[in-house]
């Protein structure tokens, strides 16, 4: 996400407020996300584009150790207010290397809702897989537009090796605007 796109003072204010409320944050993503993720007890987990800091917090409840990148200090000051010191939260534009990571020192990556903000995705992509662990887990969430304006989402699975494929990304369209249970 390029620095000046980054949701900045009143806008970061906004979207923390509304992200605990908002029905596709609060009750269609965010469970759907955390449900792929699963049991992280003991796990070094990055939170990419770690906004408020609602996954955060809910992942360092499982168990996880949790180091969030965001590109807006606002929304850092709104995660270190939910997580407290318990999470490692740093200030990083999504553009540039994951300089502050060496390779392979995360057990799994969270990366909702950003990926559409990042326009050097496959450069990110990239370095989110040099600093997992190899069979770690990576769970990415985005909203897609189709061609018809409905919204749906696409998923990854967990990693489990090269060739598995269970490596590749998954493809899980459901409308944006859904509550309750995600199919799959």
């Amino acid at each position: 996400m390029l620095p000046e796109t980054a949701y900045h003072g009143v806008l970061g204010d906004y979207f923390a407020e509304h992200a605990d409320i908002s029905p596709y944050n609060a009750y269609t993503d965010r469970p759907a996300m955390l449900d792929l993720v699963g049991d992280v007890a003991g796990a070094k987990i990055l939170d990419v584009g770690c906004g408020a800091g609602h996954y955060a917090a809910e992942l360092l409840a499982r168990g996880a150790e949790v180091v969030g990148v965001d590109g807006s200090a606002t929304l850092l000051d709104h995660a270190r207010a939910r997580a407290g010191r318990r999470a490692k939260l740093l200030l990083h534009d999504l553009e540039e290397p994951l300089d502050f990571a060496g390779d392979a020192s995360f057990d799994g990556v969270v990366c909702a809702l950003v990926l559409h903000h990042v326009t050097r995705r496959a450069q990110l992509l990239g370095e989110l897989r040099r600093v997992l662990r190899p069979g770690a887990g990576s769970w990415s969430r985005r909203p897609i537009r189709q061609p018809t304006g409905a919204t749906s989402a696409a998923r990854t699975t967990p990693t489990t090796g090269s060739n598995s494929p269970e490596r590749q990304p998954v493809l899980d369209p459901f409308p944006a605007d859904a509550v309750g249970d995600v199919p799959g």
